[in-house]
C-alpha cells in the first residue's frame, strides 16, 4: 500500500449533500431522495502513508458526537456506536501499528519500488 501510495496517490472529489425537512437521518444505509444540494468541497490526496507510533494522532481520538455549539448529532444510532465517550470504560489495549516507522522510512527510501 505504502508503494502504491507513493507511485500513484489516491484522490477522490469530496461531495457534501445537504439534506431537507423529511430526509432519514436515523439509518445511514439509506441515501437520501435525489436532487438534494450537493457541495463540491474539493479533492482528498493520500500522497503519503505515516505510521501511527510515536506520531501525533495517537493522542488524537474521532468522536462523532463531540460538536461544536449549534450543531446538533442526528438520531443515528451509528454514532453512540462510533462515540469514544460512549466507549471510553471498555477494557481494551491499543494494539501496536500495523505500520512501523521503519517500513515507512524503507519504502520512502526505494522509491516505492519493493
Amino acid at each position: 500500500m505504502i508503494a502504491q501510495i507513493a507511485q500513484h496517490p489516491p484522490q477522490w472529489r469530496l461531495i457534501v449533500a445537504t439534506g431537507q425537512a423529511g430526509d432519514p437521518t436515523d439509518d445511514a444505509t439509506q441515501p437520501w431522495p435525489e436532487g438534494r444540494q450537493q457541495i463540491d468541497t474539493g479533492t482528498v490526496t493520500i500522497d503519503r502513508a505515516s505510521s501511527e507510533d510515536g506520531g501525533s494522532c495517537t493522542a488524537i481520538n474521532y468522536d462523532p458526537l463531540v460538536l461544536p455549539t449549534g450543531i446538533e448529532p442526528s438520531d443515528d444510532s451509528l454514532l453512540s456506536a462510533r462515540s469514544f465517550t460512549l466507549r471510553a470504560e471498555e477494557d481494551h489495549e491499543k494494539p501496536p501499528s500495523a505500520v512501523t516507522p521503519q517500513e515507512v522510512q524503507a519504502e520512502v527510501q526505494a522509491g516505492g519500488k519493493s
